[in-house]
């Protein structure tokens, strides 16, 4: 039986949803892998830095050893694999882009449910990844758990995608169908945060900062085009008449938050804008189902894939997903 050493940076919703998984699967990792698992480090604005190399009690860690940075952290609680999960900056992917980088260079897996650091430091971070024989996975970062990354490099590689789109956000649809049934943007807000489903700052939603950082995360990997939240013309849905959202709701065509990028040889473009759908289309979602489609050369019609109302356990499934890809290749 492998002991594998693992650490929570970050320890919010996503994190404890994963803690749990971990624990609900410990007899199946235990007979198909030959692993077991023991948290040795976990770390939060709330709690601070605790470590200790023997195990921990991650909800309270108060006996364990008080670190003080990212670095004493790692050589105190001597992880095989961290799991980073803290708030998005979708401006720069710090500090989480530093976090992740001393997590490679340290010899140590780096699993990862943040996009901005796939955005502002994939390139740097997968050549930190190779040179120190680990992984940097991120599963979780766009499409909340479903396969995004791994669905190409596993299943599609060299498919000629050309064109990736999608319903990538879903506090923007429940704000939206807030409205059609006659509230209120903020009334849409206040739900998404009851449903646990917001940013913590909902505007990056409703505005489409969050759609332009995923955009960018699947331009910058699987598109391999360098592009950054800037380079994204995004138009939020804040300022759509409610009338209108409305009146397209009653005539079969709702508004959607679309997210659209795509490659004509070394030209990038992207989008972010709230445009009208057929009822009954794949894009023409409801509540928190998410959706992705890619255009390949290989698939004529394209290809579609739907995660109907994921929640925090299918974000946290990513994550536990890309650790079991970390095993195999230990």
């Amino acid at each position: 039986m492998r002991r594998y050493a693992v650490a929570f940076l970050g320890f919010g919703n996503v994190a404890k949803a994963l803690e749990r998984l971990l624990q609900s699967r410990r007899s199946e990792l235990a007979v198909r892998y030959g692993v077991s698992c023991q948290v040795t480090g976990v770390a939060s604005r709330s709690l601070g830095w605790w470590a200790d190399a023997s195990g921990l009690t991650p909800t309270s860690p108060q006996s364990a050893t008080r670190c003080y940075d990212i670095g004493d952290w790692l050589l105190t609680a001597r992880p095989d694999v961290v799991f980073e999960s803290i708030a998005l900056d979708a401006h720069t992917g710090q500090p989480a882009l530093d976090y992740l980088a001393e997590t490679l260079r340290s010899g140590v897996h780096a699993v990862s449910a943040n996009k901005g650091p796939v955005v502002y430091g994939y390139q740097r971070l997968n050549a930190l990844a190779d040179s120190h024989a680990k992984l940097y996975r991120f599963e979780a970062a766009v499409m909340d758990g479903a396969p995004v990354f791994s669905l190409v490099r596993r299943c599609i590689p060299l498919a000629g995608i050309h064109c990736v789109s999608g319903v990538f956000t879903s506090t923007a649809t429940v704000v939206l169908e807030a409205v059609e049934h006659g509230g209120s943007i903020d009334d849409g807000i206040r739900e998404a945060q009851a449903l646990g489903i917001a940013e913590s700052d909902p505007t990056y939603d409703v505005d489409g900062w969050d759609t332009a950082v995923k955009l960018c995360a699947v331009s910058n990997v699987i598109l391999e085009r360098a592009l950054r939240p800037t380079g994204v013309r995004r138009t939020g849905i804040r300022d759509l008449d409610p009338t209108i959202i409305r009146a397209a709701h009653r005539d079969g065509h709702p508004y959607r938050l679309v997210g659209r990028v795509s490659v004509d040889h070394d030209a990038v473009d992207a989008s972010v804008q709230p445009e009208q759908v057929p009822a009954g289309s794949a894009l023409a979602v409801s509540g928190a189902t998410l959706v992705t489609h890619y255009d390949a050369a290989v698939f004529p019609g394209g290809l579609t894939m739907t995660s109907f109302a994921p929640d925090l356990t299918t974000t946290a499934y990513g994550m536990f997903a890309d650790f079991l890809e970390c095993i195999g290749a230990t």
